[in-house]
This record gives C-alpha cells, structure tokens and sequence, in this order.
C-alpha cells in the first residue's frame, strides 16, 4: 500500500509537471501545427491570463493531476517498477500533454510530436527485435489512414491530428493502432452529437480532436495487450 502511494505521489508530481509544461510550450508555436485548419488563438503575453477562465483553467489541472495520480498508481500495480512501466509511464504522459495543449490553444506541436517519435522508436527497439518492426508498421497504418481522412474532409482534420495519429501507431504498433484511432474516433463522434443535443456547440464550431485520440490511445496502451 505504501508503494502505491508513492507511485500516486509521483504521478501527482508528473501531472503538475505537465499543467506547467502545457502553457510554457506553445511558446515555441512558431514550428507548431494546428491540430485542425481552424485558426487557432495568437499566442502573446497577454493570453496567458486571459484565453482561458481561470476557474476552467483550475479544473483541467486537477483532472490531469488525479489523472496521472491514478494512472502511475495502477502501472506500478499492474507492471512494477520495470521496463514496460517506464515505457507506458512515458507514453501516457506525453499523450496527456499533447492532449492539454490542444484543449487550452488549438495546437499540436511539432516540436513534441518528432521528438517524441523518435524518443518512442529508441524504447521499441530495447531489445531489438519483432517490436520495432510492429511499431513502425503501426505508424504507417495510423500516417496512411488519417492522411486519406484529412483529404477525404478538408478543414475536419489537419497536419497536426495526421501527425499524432502516426505518432499513436508507433507507440501502440500494429494491430493495435486500429483500435486506439477507433477508439478516439468514437470517443469524438459521440461527444460532437452530445455537445450538439444539448446546444453547448454549433455545427461549425471548433472541437479539439487531439485530446480523444490521445485518450484512445491511453486506454489501447494500458487496457489492450
């Protein structure tokens, strides 16, 4: 019990970490993608206090804390402290991030999808062998369906969704990329009718799409084996 609340510590800490890093890292907008052809919101000084309500502000933080407080807690539980728990640890964290970002500033950044990739290669080839070849296969699969998507519904999805769903295949590989963009895309499509129903969104309205996909791939991560 005493492990589990240490682990549940950590992630708490990771998740502060990552309420920090998802305002400090847009900075950087500048090698940035929109995650949609939306236009997404200027990044100035200014909008650091007022883009977002600070009560909205407060809440999304506490839900990633918790979020990664429970999700280190279970990792350690289910993996102990070993390879496979820093692996998923890694992965589920950076997807919270990304996930963040595209909540709070409609981006999806370049400079933590391609370094994240290759961060995420180097894992799967430890020890080399069948797994890098399922990692890359994964990419191809997720790169080659959302770039068919993206010209099949131009202004739904931009280069920034294109590139976190190759980045999803290479973290979850082959077969399980099919379930983990399934999953996100579900997890959209419901939530798109649901915030239509009750009026809270209109047809043309923006919905970030990064943040499904990022939990689409969570759930394929820690849940499918």
């Amino acid at each position: 019990m005493t492990m589990v609340l240490l682990y549940a510590l950590a992630g708490l800490l990771m998740g502060s970490f990552l309420k920090w890093a998802g305002d400090y890292l847009p900075r950087l907008a500048s090698s940035a993608a929109p995650s949609s052809e939306y236009t997404p919101r200027p990044i100035s000084p200014l909008f650091w206090r007022s883009s977002i309500r600070l009560k909205e502000s407060f809440w999304l933080g506490v839900a990633v804390e918790i979020s990664t407080a429970l999700l280190f807690a279970y990792l350690w539980e289910r993996f102990g402290l070993s390879w496979r728990f820093l692996i998923l640890a890694f992965n589920c964290s950076f997807l919270l991030l990304v996930a963040i970002i595209d909540l709070k500033y409609r981006l999806v950044l370049n400079v933590l999808i391609y370094p994240a990739a290759v961060v995420t290669l180097f894992l799967r080839s430890i020890p080399p062998g069948r797994d890098t070849i399922i990692s890359l296969l994964g990419g191809v699969v997720g790169l080659s369906l959302f770039s068919l998507a993206a010209l099949v519904r131009r202004g739904g999805m931009g280069a920034g969704d294109v590139k976190l769903a190759a980045l999803i295949g290479l973290m979850v590989g082959f077969p399980r990329v099919l379930w983990a963009l399934a999953l996100g895309v579900l997890a959209g499509g419901v939530t798109s009718i649901l915030l239509l129903l009750f009026r809270l969104r209109g047809l043309k309205s923006y919905i970030p799409y990064a943040p499904f996909l990022c939990s689409g791939a969570i759930i394929t991560l820690v849940l499918l084996r």
